[in-house]
């Protein structure tokens, strides 16, 4: 699912060319797409809360596996700059490129602990040298028969979000509705 018609094209044409039969590439919005019996769910790039509308998709549906790479992590940014709490990491987030990094640093490790509250085994790694983007890390979650506990996951989940003054995370909304 890409927003962008043209990449659509492109890419169902790249499959047609290749044989890749059961790949088909639609265009709309991962949080409008009718998504309920999926084995695997892979996200590049979705920007900003487009990633965790993936993570929702794939955790309802119950994936064995969900693969992300986020890009934009503006939501969690405006929200730790709104409220701007009194935590002692001035020094970490006073300056833009820093709050920056804070920002896609708790953003991702949200993510992550939320997929682990939903019963995944969670791994992170760099994908691609940081020499060509950025944005390189890569989340990977599979579901699990043996889930660290819920509660502990949530107190740990409520303790990040008040160190930086997150009253909401989008994925959380995602999840609910």
């Amino acid at each position: 699912i890409e927003d962008r018609a043209d990449l659509v094209d492109l890419c169902n044409d790249i499959a047609f060319a290749n044989d890749f039969d059961g790949l088909r590439f639609e265009q709309g919005r991962i949080a409008n797409a009718d998504i309920t019996d999926i084995d695997v769910l892979i996200a590049l790039h979705a920007c900003d809360t487009a990633t965790d509308d993936a993570i929702a998709k794939g955790i309802k549906s119950e994936a064995r596996a969900i693969i992300v790479a986020p890009c934009c992590h503006k939501q969690i940014r405006r929200e730790m700059e709104k409220n701007d709490p009194e935590n002692g990491l001035d020094a970490l987030t006073r300056h833009g490129v820093f709050l920056e990094r804070q920002a896609e640093m708790v953003t991702d490790a949200l993510r992550a602990s939320y997929l682990e509250k939903h019963g995944y085994a969670v791994k992170t790694a760099e994908f691609i040298s940081d020499m060509h983007t950025p944005k390189n890390v890569l989340i990977m979650a599979q579901k699990t028969k043996n889930p660290r506990k819920a509660e502990i996951i949530q107190n740990e989940i409520t303790a990040l979000k008040t160190l930086f003054g997150v009253q909401k995370h989008y994925l959380e909304q995602a999840l609910s509705g």
